[in-house]
């Protein structure tokens, strides 16, 4: 993998910040502790492999913002690729988001090639590189506090790491899938076995399934003789039930004649009695007709006398309520009146009113005068008014009256005029009706009657024939008794004779079973020889497969290489003062034989020690010669090519002459790397790489140019 470009959005420290790897083969990652280097290395594993050092996504989120976003394009070959991963943090009850998107570039630009889930699309990344995040750090990635992450483990693991390195854990896969092939064979041998002794337990009692078979055969013979007889029998008690049947059946006819007789005879008297009621009505209608008419003449004379008292009182109402109105308009001068007299008194009052003929000033005396006419003439007026608003009430009061009297006497004559001329219309109506259906009314009961007798005949002629019918069925009881009992008996022997059929059935199955496990257990011992085989290779395939089979000869074949490429760095970092010695066995102190263990041993002027032994600037020496060994074993392997290098600490704990060492070993690897990264806090250490990726911290978050 070859880091292009590498873009972050409120990721840890950055906010907005972009970082192209165009023209970059080896640089120095500088910039002081916490502005960010770490930073960018965890954007790039996080956006690949969703992980870094922190412990959750949300860890990662800008302090203040709820989302990040990383876009980090990479080549792989001659393939160009781009991961744009998301993250939003939870709100309220609702779960955070993450989105993941992997791309491949086109010619118009890049498509995606994502799966249908994160893992899925996850796993498209690892297949494309080749390695996951663990081989990853174990191998091309220093990370800060874990440079030691081979050197430190303990020996079983370190196997483990190396494994993975070389992509050995195919052969794990192997392995699982030969011991499950095993297992499934030793359980199919087993269960072969189980089939095989149930044969032979089934076989073993053939000699009593015959035996069992010619009893069942002489109970089957009996029993169908018995059968037979019996069927005869009922056979005979059948055709003399069948004979009662249909006289039954003509019973049952004759009674719903009977009925149907009885019903028509009940029509036909009702529609007497119906004919005759209608008779006497009209008849009764046409007699009274005269009397009838004449009563309601009376009325409807009468009405019309209600009328012309009616119009009187109309008239009457009339005037009273002309008189009234009169009054009304009277009164209302009147006041306009006494109201211009008060006004000419107020103005007298007042001492400077005119003579209203000739317009000269009125003395004292003159103005009296003129005032007791004006008062006199108000008092007469406010007298006159007061009669008429008197009048005008009572005629009102008389008025009212009338009119309620009026209304209802209106209200009785159109009601009554309605009623009558109802019943005069009705009255004719019904009279007109009778006339005419008298005669019709007459003719059709004399029909019913006659045809309500010829039912009656037919009546009396349906029951002499029911009275044959039931003396005929008075030995049916004793038919359908003796049938229900032979039929009975003929199901019992019947049930019996099925059981004897399906006992000799079932003993011919065993029987024929016996013969066909016979042959099957030739077949089944011949199986589970060949499977006994099978599970012999697959166990020796297991074996192959495993730790101790392929994967350690393979391993031990790596050892050599990596001791090679380890010690080629250690020696330039130590003036060949130190070597490293990879073993891969151990003696087992307890018993005898070896254990499987992955040792380092180190060389140096004081003999040969334990790597565990070392510590500070050496201990960082050997990691690193070893770390790098590691990566440019993968680079040779096509399996998982690692053209970039990157590392994230170690120089601190090395002095000047270490340090220019480092360089110096860096330096002589660059040419198989297409870019190397060192991440440094240490400012001299700027000096010692031709390009430099510079981090800084501001209030808005860090920043990162190349120089």
């Amino acid at each position: 993998m070859i880091p292009i470009k590498l873009s972050l959005r409120n990721f840890m420290c950055y906010r907005e910040a972009s970082l192209s790897f165009d023209g970059i083969h080896v640089a120095c990652l500088c910039g002081d502790n916490g502005n960010g280097k770490s930073a960018l290395l965890d954007a790039m594993t996080w956006a690949l492999w969703g992980k870094s050092r922190a412990k959750t996504d949300d860890e990662l989120i800008h302090l203040g913002m709820t989302d990040m976003e990383v876009e980090f394009e990479f080549a792989v070959g001659r393939e160009r690729y781009r991961v744009i991963r998301k993250r939003s943090k939870a709100k309220s009850r609702r779960a955070g988001q993450s989105v993941l998107d992997f791309q491949v570039a086109a010619s118009d630009g890049f498509r995606s090639i994502s799966g249908n889930a994160i893992r899925e699309t996850e796993h498209k990344i690892i297949d494309t590189l080749r390695m996951d995040y663990d081989t990853f750090i174990n191998s091309a990635y220093l990370v800060q506090g874990r440079a030691d992450e081979f050197s430190k483990k303990e020996p079983g693991k370190r196997k483990q790491v190396l494994a993975d390195i070389l992509g050995l854990s195919r052969y794990d896969e192997l392995e699982s899938r030969a011991r499950e092939q095993a297992r499934l064979k030793e359980r199919e041998a087993r269960d072969t076995e189980i089939a095989i002794t149930q044969m032979d337990s089934e076989v073993a009692e053939k000699g009593t399934y015959e035996a069992g078979l010619r009893s069942a055969s002489d109970y089957v013979a009996q029993m169908e003789k018995e059968w037979q007889k019996l069927q005869d029998a009922v056979r005979v008690l059948q055709e003399r039930k069948q004979s009662l049947d249909l006289k039954q059946k003509q019973q049952t006819d004759i009674e719903k004649r009977i009925k149907q007789a009885q019903s028509a005879i009940s029509s036909f008297d009702a529609r007497v009695q119906e004919h005759r009621k209608r008779i006497e009505k009209y008849e009764s209608l046409v007699a009274a007709y005269a009397d009838v008419s004449a009563k309601v003449k009376s009325h409807i004379e009468e009405l019309a006398l209600q009328e012309d008292d009616l119009e009187k009182k109309r008239a009457q109402f009339q005037e009273m309520s002309n008189r009234a109105h009169s009054l009304t308009t009277e009164n209302a001068k009147l006041k306009e009146e006494m109201e211009d007299l008060r006004k000419k008194v107020d103005m007298l009052s007042s001492g400077e009113a005119e003579c209203p003929l000739c317009g000269t000033e009125l003395g004292v005396g003159g103005r009296t005068k003129i005032m007791e006419n004006y008062e006199k003439q108000g008092v007469e007026k406010k007298e006159l008014f007061r009669v008429n608003e008197g009048e005008r009430n009572r005629i009102e009061a008389v008025a009212k009256s009338l009119k309620t009297e009026i209304s209802s006497i209106d209200r009785a004559v159109r009601e009554g005029r309605e009623l009558w001329a109802r019943r005069a219309e009705s009255l004719d109506r019904d009279y007109k009706e009778a006339q005419k259906s008298l005669p019709d009314e007459c003719d059709a009961l004399k029909k019913a009657e006659g045809e309500m007798q010829q039912w009656l005949e037919t009546l009396d002629a349906e029951v002499k024939d029911l009275e044959s019918q039931k003396a005929e069925l008075v030995g049916m009881p004793e038919v359908e008794a003796k049938l229900a009992a032979a039929k009975k008996e003929l199901n019992d022997v019947a049930r019996g004779l099925e059981q004897g059929r399906q006992q000799m059935g079932s003993v011919k199955e065993k029987i024929d079973r016996c013969a066909n496990l016979e042959r099957t257990r030739a077949e089944k011992s011949a199986l589970k020889e060949a499977v006994i085989k099978e599970l012999k290779i697959y166990e020796e395939l297991a074996l192959a497969f495993g730790k101790k089979g392929i994967q350690a000869m393979l391993i031990e074949n790596a050892l050599p290489e990596l001791e090679e490429e380890a010690n080629s760095l250690l020696s330039r970092m130590t003036d060949n003062r130190m070597s490293v010695k990879i073993e891969s066995q151990r003696a087992l102190k307890s018993k005898e034989g070896e254990a499987e263990t992955l040792d380092i041993n180190i060389g140096d002027e004081l003999g040969t020690r334990r790597y565990e032994m070392y510590s500070g600037g050496e201990a960082f020496r050997i990691d690193f010669a070893l770390r790098i060994a590691l990566s440019k074993l993968l680079a040779r392997r096509a399996g998982a090519p690692l053209p970039t290098l990157i590392i994230d600490e170690g120089f601190g704990s090395q002095d000047a002459s270490g340090r220019e060492r480092l360089v110096e070993a860096i330096n002589s690897i660059q040419d198989d790397f297409e870019k190397i990264l060192v991440i440094t806090h240490i400012d001299e250490m700027k000096e010692y790489f031709p390009m430099r990726i510079e981090v800084t911290k501001g209030s808005d978050g860090s920043k990162v140019q190349v120089i």
